[in-house]
């Protein structure tokens, strides 16, 4: 396993190139528009690692980060990027994290994303499990990953101490989200949920994935 050099294959007609991250991303990246979701800022609230990994937290406090850009294929337009952390080179294991522009969410474009970054992590880079945490009332970021084969293994609430959340919490349009925000006091604390995706499941997932798209096609 090492970190990324080059450039990731992407399939035939893909909108989309992956290839690693450089000093210049950062700068560009800085300059996008802010989400127009009120609660964009609870997506990625940090993560308490648990039991042993804990103790490997603390072991590792200049612990490797691989990242890549995601381009739009045509004109090489940065629109997010995909990183790997908490890397267990023992247990063929990363975490995954992944965030678009906000004028590209909800276009498909993470899910294709992921998709060539998937085969690349499990074939290529020679990983068995990828694990990700997810804000539960994040349901498109939810069914997307689930799309792609991935497992809810746990539950987990996570502390925020933050007015603007509980005043968009008493807003009607915001009262289908309650269930995912549990108020303790002066603090609220918000469902994420832990998932992964095990290298013999993603085959499995893509040979069912392959079998639709050839139904479908000789169908129509």
């Amino acid at each position: 396993m090492m970190p990324p050099d080059d450039t990731i294959s992407c399939t035939a007609g893909s909108r989309l190139c992956l290839r690693p991250w450089r000093s210049a991303d950062e700068r560009e990246r800085r300059t996008w528009p802010n989400y127009t979701d009120p609660l964009s800022h609870l997506w990625n609230l940090p993560r308490v690692p648990r039991g042993s990994e804990f103790f490997s937290f603390l072991r590792s406090p200049g612990a490797e980060r691989w990242m890549w850009a995601i381009e739009m294929s045509d004109d090489g337009t940065l629109i997010g990027r995909i990183s790997l952390r908490d890397i267990d080179r023992w247990r063929c294991q990363a975490r995954l994290g992944i965030s678009l522009a906000a004028p590209y969410v909800g276009r498909g474009l993470g899910t294709e994303a992921m998709g060539l970054f998937l085969d690349y992590f499990f074939e290529e880079a020679g990983f068995s499990t990828m694990l990700l945490d997810v804000a539960a009332f994040n349901q498109r970021a939810v069914r997307c990953y689930e799309h792609l084969g991935f497992s809810r293994v746990r539950v987990e609430w996570r502390e925020t101490n933050n007015d603007t959340c509980a005043h968009l919490l008493d807003d009607p349009s915001c009262f289908h989200l309650r269930p995912f925000f549990k108020p303790e006091g002066r603090v609220i604390r918000v469902q994420f949920l832990e998932m992964q995706l095990q290298k013999h499941l993603w085959r499995n997932h893509m040979c069912h994935m392959e079998r639709e798209t050839y139904h479908v096609s000789h169908c129509w």
